[in-house]
């Protein structure tokens, strides 16, 4: 891909991540609701639920990720992700993506302030992974 990226802002990723947010639900309800079926209507293990949460969290950007570079909330706000080798997306860069924006999540989203002073515009998030977001 091109070298430019184009800055995309804590507000535009933060409103496509609660629009993915409202999808993940969707998907949340019809995993545990497989998984409390295959355990007889009975209450799953804490952990286990939590594991089943990560997981289809992880499978869902995984999958939109590597077919399209973006999520659907990404596509509403004209946000696509790319590699910065121009290379396509790879499992290891989605998964660092991942637990790096979990741990965005958890701090508030304050780590998003390093776009303002980045000369390329780029989030811990995409430092780390690789990656980088662009408007389309």
């Amino acid at each position: 891909m091109n070298e430019k990226a184009y800055k995309v802002f804590p507000l535009k990723r933060i409103t496509a991540g609660i629009y993915d947010f409202f999808l993940l639900l969707g998907v949340w309800f019809a995993v545990g609701s497989i998984a409390l079926w295959l355990n007889g209507g009975e209450t799953l293990n804490p952990w286990l639920g939590l594991s089943l949460v990560i997981l289809s969290s992880w499978g869902f950007f995984a999958y939109f990720w590597l077919n399209g570079n973006k999520t659907l909330g990404m596509a509403v706000w004209n946000i696509e992700i790319y590699s910065l080798n121009g290379e396509k997306i790879t499992i290891k860069q989605i998964s660092i993506r991942f637990l790096v924006n979990i741990l965005i999540l958890f701090l508030a989203g304050l780590p998003l302030i390093q776009i303002y002073f980045s000369q390329k515009g780029l989030a811990i998030n995409d430092t780390l992974s690789k990656t980088a977001l662009k408007i389309i």
